[in-house]
């Protein structure tokens, strides 16, 4: 629309602050607005145009007289910012086209390899499985024989050979220069009626007679075949032939493939490892420590920056309710669990939210058992609770193992673990199974949580009077005591003693960190001189946050946000 519909008049003007079109009477409307006439516009666009091209100052005047004009209308500007993104833009999908290309080929390398692995494994077997189809082929064609010559005798007895339609299939009624192994009819017979079918069929078939009936529109068919003298002598010719050049194969070697499973395993967690997708823009997310201590107090430690440990904020805990013990505890998302039962059945759980920086207390049921349980949450719908029995119940000197779903609120009993009444001191989650660390029993267990089934690990744990422990979510515990500092495998067994530099401990609950790809660190909280950070990679402890004055053999458990 080239006209004002209010005045209908040209539109000669735009008006920048509404970004409208205006005829000369709209005029009055956009008082005191920045707005311009085609004709300034034009002239200045061509001044912009001559002043980029002929790169002089001749025009300075008449820029002057346009500088209050908005800035888009240096069309020159406008398009090299513009150009200047799409190179920006470009310059990012090459990046990241070189990164998927990269994937791509080292994926294609493995790819290679295995489809290598793979035809070795499966050479013999082809091969065997070729010579048998070869054989199979050569007996079903001595059995076609067999069965045109006994059906021309069976024809004989039973209707008088001149009045007979049928005739043999035209590879066995051609001239005697026809008598090769395989005649060409043959062949495209044995194609049609592919080797895969008859050997289901011959599967199927408990003798010979059956297996002809099923295939007498197929391989056994007569529907061609002549019964007169001379086709029955050409039968008998070739029957020989085939006899001759059948030759009977020796046994065939079979295989059976073996798997090592623990091996199997190793590799695809070595394979998680090799190939990491690492952001280079987006920075890492904060992290931090919740942690309690013996003044009833809740400290957020920001450990994102390892070079600047520092208390977050503190808070107090609210006093109706109990201490938290390390071993209640527990993460889930950005969420804080605290079970506790003050050898008394949990009727509540006090969860905090470090989003909202609340205590929210609930009431539950489901639970009958006294004390405070061990924790640890299987990153997806349960926390799960062990409870070490001692006293004259119809589970005394068992474990009990209860369940609960954060999304319902329930608990649930769900299983028992038979002959165990140590204290669990650290438990946690590691491919659908809870392990346990108990020092008491000096055992590390493994419970299945699909079969319910519990085995003792085959590693020798010292008592550890006073102790601390995490995992890396990798497979590795690291255990600290007074004496000791080291890293235990649950899938290879394997121990390693690490840096244990001289710092008194008491019993707590170590945090592990994945800072980023290339570090990882280890803290042990326990409050006034005695907070350390280990460097997994440089094997060395350090101290850290020198001015905390607290006592802190509470709960310690790591959250990012």
């Amino acid at each position: 629309m080239n006209n004002c519909p209010d005045h209908n008049k040209k539109y000669k003007n735009i008006c920048f602050d509404c970004n409208v079109l205006m005829c000369v009477a709209c005029a009055p409307q956009h008082r005191d607005h920045s707005f311009d006439h085609i004709n300034n516009i034009r002239e200045q666009i061509n001044i912009n145009i001559n002043n980029n091209n002929n790169n002089n100052n001749n025009n300075n005047d008449n820029n002057n007289y346009y500088k209050d004009s908005p800035t888009f209308l240096n069309i020159q500007s406008t398009m090299e910012s513009t150009f200047n993104s799409l190179k920006s833009s470009v310059k990012e999908f090459q990046q990241l086209q070189l990164t998927e290309d990269e994937i791509t080929n080292r994926f294609k390398e493995l790819h290679e390899f295995l489809a290598i692995e793979e035809h070795k494994l499966k050479k013999p077997i082809i091969k065997n499985k070729d010579q048998l189809e070869h054989q199979i082929e050569q007996n079903i064609q001595i059995m076609k024989s067999l069965n045109s010559i006994n059906s021309h005798f069976i024809n004989d007895v039973i209707e008088d050979v001149d009045d007979v339609e049928a005739s043999l299939s035209s590879h066995f009624s051609s001239t005697s220069s026809a008598c090769t192994f395989l005649p060409d009819t043959a062949i495209a017979t044995t194609d049609r009626y592919q080797i895969k079918t008859i050997i289901e069929t011959i599967s199927q078939s408990s003798n010979h007679t059956e297996f002809i009936q099923l295939n007498n529109n197929s391989i056994f068919s007569l529907a061609d075949h002549k019964f007169d003298d001379q086709s029955l002598l050409n039968l008998l010719v070739e029957h020989n032939i085939l006899k001759l050049n059948h030759i009977q194969l020796n046994q065939f070697e079979q295989y059976q493939l073996t798997t090592n499973h623990h091996q199997l395993d190793q590799f695809k967690n070595q394979f998680q490892i090799i190939f990491k997708l690492k952001s280079l823009t987006h920075p890492n997310k904060p992290s931090f420590i919740f942690s309690t201590d013996t003044n009833h107090k809740l400290s957020i430690i920001n450990i994102t920056d390892r070079n600047n440990i520092h208390f977050d904020y503190v808070i107090d805990i609210p006093e109706i309710e109990e201490a938290f013990l390390y071993y209640t505890a527990v993460t889930v998302n950005e969420n804080v669990y605290r079970f506790r039962g003050n050898n008394k059945p949990i009727k509540s759980i006090l969860k905090y939210s470090t989003t909202t920086k609340a205590f929210i207390p609930f009431q539950i049921k489901g639970i009958e058992v006294c004390g405070d349980p061990s924790v640890c949450y299987d990153d997806k719908d349960h926390i799960y609770l062990i409870y070490s029995i001692t006293n004259s119940t119809k589970d005394k000197d068992n474990s009990l193992i209860y369940r609960f779903n954060i999304h319902t609120l329930q608990f649930e009993r769900y299983s028992t673990i038979l002959k165990c009444v140590a204290h669990h001191h650290f438990i946690f989650h590691f491919k659908n199974c809870i392990y346990s660390v108990i020092p008491d029993a000096k055992k590390i267990i493994k419970f299945d949580i699909d079969t319910k089934i519990t085995i003792d690990l085959p590693i020798n744990l010292p008592k550890y009077p006073k102790r601390a422990a995490c995992t890396d979510g990798k497979g590795n515990i690291y255990i600290l005591s007074e004496n000791r500092f080291e890293r235990i495998n649950i899938e290879r067994y394997e121990v390693k003693q690490l840096d244990r530099s001289f710092f008194g401990i008491l019993s707590h609950r170590l945090v592990y960190h994945q800072a980023n790809d290339n570090e990882s660190y280890i803290y042990s909280l326990q409050g006034k001189n005695s907070n350390f950070m280990y460097s997994v990679e440089l094997n060395k402890w350090e101290p850290i946050l020198h001015n905390d004055q607290s006592s802190r053999k509470g709960a310690n458990t790591l959250f990012q946000l």
